[in-house]
């Protein structure tokens, strides 16, 4: 075994299967990195024990590793809960769904809430555990398949997505690109969606995980109701402005130029500004580059991935700009959500002498009699001279 092969972090056989398989191999392959490890430790302990708080925002700009979390969370409920599905075979451990923008532009509540009873419709091998939906419109035929009769109103469809969570009692259940919620119909208040989501999770017991960009943040001042029960994580770019954050990219350049299924091990980190520069510090946009440029290399039977392929797959500056502005925009907003601790503690009273409620009654009371108070300077008598110093003897220049 040579130099290089022994630097290979993937199976050396790999190299003599086809372009497909070694394309699979690299799509497949899944990363760890610290922010993404934070947020999937975060998230297991919530899945685990969450209280009252059943809605989770997992939160960060595009690229970041959002869906990968939600990847690896799936894996880790099925691992947890397996010995259950021996005994309870009307038992989903975990589902998922995406929030889709249609054509329109515009999401459609009642194709979302088709696809969420799809997500937890029973595979082949639940078929002698159905769901009683509860309303006539939804149900299975005699072969198992789920029937949406096209007729059936929004109302219907929720009912019958309680009765499915319930019955399948997910520990918890995805909506990712959940962004795509905001973008209600004129008519619909920008809050409907959402807080049916959290009525839902909350008649059910059921926790939800809402994965999207910062445009999720926007749903924070919309009510007391839906912060209180709602959980947050954040899944941050890497930051070029903290040396450790350029640590950090380097070695996961190094780890991607080691996966990549060629003979000669790329040189990406000598290029490490410029993957930097081009996917804005985040793993899934260098990822997805990386790949597209691998596709390409083994098109051409390249010997490795070169910078030429980098450059012809990379983003324009242009997208690049376009797509920063709006994570400055998101991470400025969650800064103002993390806030300012010491104005919270004022506005708190926690930076104040306290005072007794006895006192604070008066203090109205104080405040009017300090305002009569007659001034410190003491007032004279009508026609009572003045103190002052007489003059002893002659003035100067005074006449005779």
């Amino acid at each position: 075994m040579n130099p290089q092969q022994q630097l290979y972090q993937f199976p050396p056989e790999l190299l003599r299967a086809s372009k497909k398989d070694r394309l699979a191999y690299y799509d497949d392959y899944m990363m760890g990195h610290p922010y993404l490890d934070e947020a999937f430790e975060m998230l297991k302990t919530i899945i685990h024990e969450h209280g009252e708080s059943r809605l989770v925002f997992i939160f960060g700009p595009t690229g970041a590793g959002k869906t990968t979390v939600r990847l690896l969370a799936e894996k880790w409920v099925i691992e947890q809960f397996f010995p259950v599905l021996k005994t309870d075979k009307g038992f989903v451990p975990v589902s998922s769904v995406e929030a889709v923008i249609p054509k329109s532009g515009l999401f459609n509540v009642k194709d979302h809430l088709k696809r969420s009873l799809r997500a937890l419709h029973e595979p082949e091998e639940l078929i002698n555990y159905k769901i009683n939906y509860g309303v006539k419109g939804v149900y299975c035929d005699t072969t198992g398949e789920l029937v949406i009769q096209p007729r059936i109103v929004e109302s219907e469809l929720g009912w019958a997505l309680e009765q499915a969570l319930k019955h399948r009692r997910p520990r918890i259940f995805f909506i990712d690109e959940a962004h795509h919620l905001l973008a209600v119909a004129s008519g619909r208040k920008l809050t409907d969606v959402p807080e049916a989501i959290k009525s839902l999770a909350n008649r059910t017991g059921i926790l939800h995980g809402l994965l999207g960009t910062y445009e999720l943040l926007t749903l924070h001042d919309v009510g007391d109701q839906l912060s209180r029960r709602s959980i947050y994580i954040h899944l941050p770019r890497y930051n070029a402005e903290y040396m450790e954050d350029r640590d950090i990219w380097q070695g996961i350049v190094w780890n991607f130029q080691l996966n990549v299924p060629v003979p000669e091990i790329p040189d990406f980190l000598s290029h490490w500004e410029y993957l930097y520069e081009r996917s804005l510090g985040c793993v899934g946009i260098i990822k997805n580059w990386t790949r597209n440029a691998l596709a390409d290399a083994l098109e051409e039977n390249a010997k490795t991935v070169s910078l030429k392929h980098l450059e012809k797959r990379a983003l324009s500056v242009g997208q690049c700009q376009n797509i920063f502005k709006y994570i400055k925009e998101g991470e400025k907003r969650y800064a103002e959500i993390e806030g300012d601790v010491q104005k919270l503690r004022g506005e708190l009273g926690l930076d104040i002498e306290p005072i007794s409620r006895k006192e604070a009654k008066l203090r109205p009371y104080q405040k009017i009699l300090q305002g009569r108070q007659p001034s410190h300077q003491a007032k004279r008598n009508v026609g009572k001279r003045k103190p002052q110093r007489d003059p002893i003897g002659r003035e100067k220049n005074a006449e005779n």
